[in-house]
């Protein structure tokens, strides 16, 4: 079973920017998606919005459970995400990171407030 853990400094990130009808989307930047403007740079990168429940994509049926609460993420994601992983506030670069107990997935893990750009079918 996937487990995805937030320290205090990322808990108390997500509380001040959720209210009650939002959720949280784990998403994979690849430059398509509902979540994806455009690919910004080389490579991937890995974002935690937090949106309106109601604004979810159904593509993003997949969940786990944190300690932030329900976690949304679609297939393209979990096949590039780890068992155990980790969201920690960085104090030396002052950023969050998505760690695993394998490796440092996202140096520079966003947290924001944000939702579907596309016309897409919602929940």
């Amino acid at each position: 079973m996937m487990k995805l853990t937030f320290d205090n400094n990322a808990l108390n990130k997500i509380n001040q920017l959720k209210n009650t009808q939002d959720e949280l989307v784990l998403d994979l930047d690849d430059g398509i998606g509902e979540f994806s403007d455009y690919l910004s740079q080389n490579g991937l990168k890995y974002n935690l919005f937090i949106t309106p429940a109601k604004t979810i994509p159904v593509t993003f049926s997949n969940v786990l459970m944190s300690n932030a609460g329900k976690v949304y993420f679609n297939h393209d994601t979990e096949l590039t995400l780890d068992q155990d992983m980790q969201v920690i506030f960085d104090y030396h670069t002052s950023t969050f990171q998505l760690r695993s107990t394998n490796t440092l997935l996202e140096p520079n893990f966003q947290i924001s407030k944000k939702s579907p750009t596309n016309d897409i079918a919602i929940r």
